[in-house]
């Protein structure tokens, strides 16, 4: 009689615990259900904006702790650039829908017009978090990236990249890359040790992937709180706001410090993108204001601008630069 109560208590836990698995499969797949929904509803999106994404079939797993969705043979087209992978991974927690983590384990290939890329990458992984408000939160990481073209290999040793929108129309972001082969051209013979930048797009909920031309130069621009590049035995540190003007040319206003200034230029004439008269209106300039700014006991501050298709240094007309349709 005594073990009565006991074996009450057994099948009532039993009962309830079976209840608690069953409501727990139910609420999965309930989830699970909403993120395909989702996945399909960002592919009408995107449609509507002339971007066609599509793959081939999908698996599912990572029951019970999470939902993963396996795309493969992924294909995004816009226009004239197409870019394809083999596997996209989407991974849910159950308990928050609303932080995605993508991971890209092979080979991503990109065509544009008869320009084909192939990036290497060493597992990407990327984060999106979506609060209550629609704002986003996102990082984009890998330790390894390759940037594979026909005749030329470039390489990222660490990509770190992070962005985060808010309620004040601010489009926040922060890049890192560590030892680069993949520098700027004017020094393309160096590694660059580390390059940062860090700061926010302008008037980004205007932006239009369709003719974001109009939107860079009438409505938006990026502006670099802060930037750092070390290559060499030398550092450039600054800011920079960048633009374009109705012709498209690049509008550029950068205040930036270097212990080395110099020999930016230096390479710049190495690489022939300038000429020896040019290096030399350079070296003049900037040697005069680091010694006036050594007598004031004040660190040199350079001010490089980009108006009207021409770069001037403290105000001096030095070379053309291309316009911004040349890069595309």
């Amino acid at each position: 009689m005594n073990k009565a109560p006991g074996l009450k208590i057994i099948i009532i836990t039993f009962i309830t615990l079976l209840l608690s698995i069953a409501l727990y499969i139910i609420w999965y797949f309930q989830i699970e259900k909403i993120t395909t929904q989702e996945l399909k509803s960002i592919q009408n999106q995107l449609l509507n904006k002339n971007v066609n994404f599509t793959w081939e079939h999908e698996h599912k797993s990572g029951f019970p702790y999470r939902i993963e969705k396996e795309l493969n043979n992924i294909n995004i087209k816009f226009k004239n650039i197409n870019l394809s992978t083999e596997k996209l991974k989407i991974i849910y927690q159950p308990w928050n829908k609303k932080h995605i983590i993508f991971l890209i384990p092979n080979n991503i290939a990109i065509k544009y017009n008869q320009e084909s890329i192939i990036v290497n990458n060493s597992n990407l992984l990327a984060s999106l978090i979506i609060d209550k408000l629609s704002h986003i939160k996102a990082s984009i990481v890998s330790d390894e990236i390759s940037l594979n073209f026909p005749r030329e290999n470039y390489d990222f040793n660490k990509v770190e990249i992070y962005f985060k929108t808010s309620a004040e129309e601010q489009f926040k972001f922060a890049i890192l890359l560590e030892k680069l082969s993949f520098p700027p051209l004017f020094i393309k013979k160096n590694i660059i040790n580390t390059l940062y930048l860090d700061g926010e797009v302008i008037k980004y909920k205007k932006f239009d992937i369709n003719n974001y031309y109009s939107w860079l130069s009438k409505e938006g621009g990026i502006d670099i709180k802060n930037f750092k590049l070390e290559f060499s035995d030398t550092n450039v540190n600054g800011n920079a706001f960048v633009s374009v003007d109705e012709n498209y040319n690049f509008q550029n206003t950068l205040s930036i410090y270097s212990n080395n200034l110099n020999n930016v230029f230096s390479l710049l004439e190495q690489d022939n993108f300038i000429s020896k008269n040019t290096l030399k209106k350079a070296n003049l300039i900037i040697n005069a204001l680091e010694v006036a700014s050594e007598l004031s006991n004040k660190q040199a501050t350079f001010s490089i601008n980009i108006l009207s298709g021409y770069l001037y240094l403290m105000g001096i007309k030095l070379i053309k630069v291309p316009n911004l349709k040349s890069f595309l």
